[in-house]
Parts: C-alpha cells; sequence; structure tokens
C-alpha cells in the first residue's frame, strides 16, 4: 500500500507506525517501514515519534541498531517534555546505558517529571530508589507512595512488589493475604514470572482465596513453558505432566 506521507499529520504517522509494527487493521506488518514512519514524523519534531524512533534504534528494530543515537532522539523527546521519553532518559542516567555515566541523582529528577504525567515506570523507578537511598535519601514512606501509586496503575512489577509487602508482616503492616493474591494476579497476568508461581501458590493453598488445583497447575504450566523450573517441579507435584 502506497501512503501520502507528507499529507499525514504526525499524529496519523505514529498511527501507522504502531499498525505497521504489529500488523493491524488490515495493515501488512513492516517493521522497517514502521521504523522509517517514525522517523518521518521524528524529524518533523514530534515527541511521540522521536522518542518511538529512539527506540527502534536501541532495538535495531527495522534500522541499524545504535545506542547512542538513541539516546539523542529521546532526550529530545524528553526536552519536550514527553513523559516516556522522560523516564527512558532517567533509566539510561540511573544505570549507564547507552553510553551515559551512571548518574542516579540526575535520574531522579527526570523519574519525577516522568511520574507526574503519570508514567508508572518512573514511579516505580522511583519507589526502589526511594527504598534503596539511592540517589536520593531513603525515605520508606515516599517509597511506598510511589509504589501504591504504580501498582494502582497496574503495572506489573509494581504489583508485584506491593504484593510482597502484603504477605509480608513488618512494622505491623502486612498480612494481607487478599490484597496480596490480587496484586499477584495482575502481575502474573502482566507476565511476571515469579508471580505467576505465587499466584498459583495462592491458588493451591487457598492462601487469600479458595482452593483451585486446576487454577494452581494453569499458572504453573504457563511459568514453566517459559522455562521457569518451580514452577514445572510445581506442576508435576500435582500430578499433572510437566512441560520441560
Amino acid at each position: 500500500m502506497k501512503y501520502e506521507f507528507e499529507k499525514m499529520t504526525a499524529d496519523e504517522l505514529n498511527e501507522l507506525c504502531d499498525k505497521l509494527l504489529i500488523g493491524a487493521d488490515g495493515v501488512e506488518k513492516d517493521v522497517s517501514e514502521a521504523a522509517a514512519v517514525a522517523k518521518i514524523a521524528a524529524d518533523r519534531g514530534d515527541a511521540k515519534a522521536l522518542c518511538n524512533y529512539g527506540s527502534f534504534l536501541l532495538e535495531g528494530t527495522g534500522v541499524e541498531k545504535n545506542e547512542a543515537t538513541a539516546l539523542e532522539y529521546w532526550r529530545k523527546s524528553a526536552d519536550m517534555g514527553f513523559g516516556p521519553a522522560l523516564n527512558k532518559v532517567g533509566l539510561c542516567l540511573l544505570l549507564g546505558l547507552c553510553g551515559e555515566e551512571k548518574a542516579p541523582s540526575e535520574a531522579v529528577a527526570y523519574f519525577k517529571k516522568a511520574a507526574d504525567q503519570g508514567v508508572t515506570e518512573g514511579m516505580f523507578h522511583l519507589a526502589m530508589m526511594y527504598e534503596n537511598g539511592v540517589g536520593v535519601e531513603k525515605d520508606q514512606a515516599v517509597a511506598d507512595s510511589y509504589l501504591a501509586k504504580a501498582a494502582e496503575g497496574k503495572l506489573p512489577m509494581a504489583c508485584f512488589m506491593l504484593a510482597l509487602k502484603k504477605f509480608a508482616v513488618k512494622n505491623g503492616t502486612g498480612n494481607e493475604p487478599k490484597e496480596g493474591a490480587e496484586l499477584l494476579l495482575i502481575a502474573a497476568e502482566g507476565g511476571v514470572q515469579n508471580a505467576q508461581v505465587m499466584y498459583g501458590m495462592c491458588c493451591e493453598n487457598g492462601i487469600g482465596m479458595e482452593k483451585d488445583l486446576s487454577e494452581a497447575a494453569g499458572w504453573y504450566r504457563r511459568a514453566a513453558k517459559a522455562g521457569n523450573k518451580q514452577a514445572n517441579d510445581a506442576l508435576k507435584k500435582l500430578g499433572f505432566p510437566g512441560v520441560m
């Protein structure tokens, strides 16, 4: 299909890019074309496209991999205040990725700007940094607040970490198995392997819910298919055939 890119708005180009990337709404999957469309919108200065094209460069999806240039695109997008790009630059500064030197305190500023826009990944990173005193002074109350907000946004890893706190008993908090199991389910559905195994355990043992061995087996099987040996062993222990 031929497209008149010059007549398309940045929003239309971004939408087309998304469709080309996965093959949707009658548009055939073409990652190289998706990257090219993202580049066209990025060259017009669109913040979302700048961020997206940086991700194509990072992964080498449809273009030649170039981490340093990926960061340049993310920084341009972040300078325009685009939340996901702010989070990506923050992560580069936190971990020293894409040629950046580690600068945790600078990363905090980026994560805060991303979190203020509702980017759950930024909230989660802040939660971990405040909990462990990385780039900031330790502050458990602030850490818990950011983690709760990220979990409210259903970020799988945030739900998993908050679930662990619901099961743990510490300083008079925790011991909330029903809430913990509900959070584990969100994390498990989001692909967190350890959450899949733990939710299977909850189903098997009736922790925070009624016992359901069939449901337990389903979650063990899902994690085992992804290579989790603990899940595979648990599946066989229930009398079901393993998958590994």
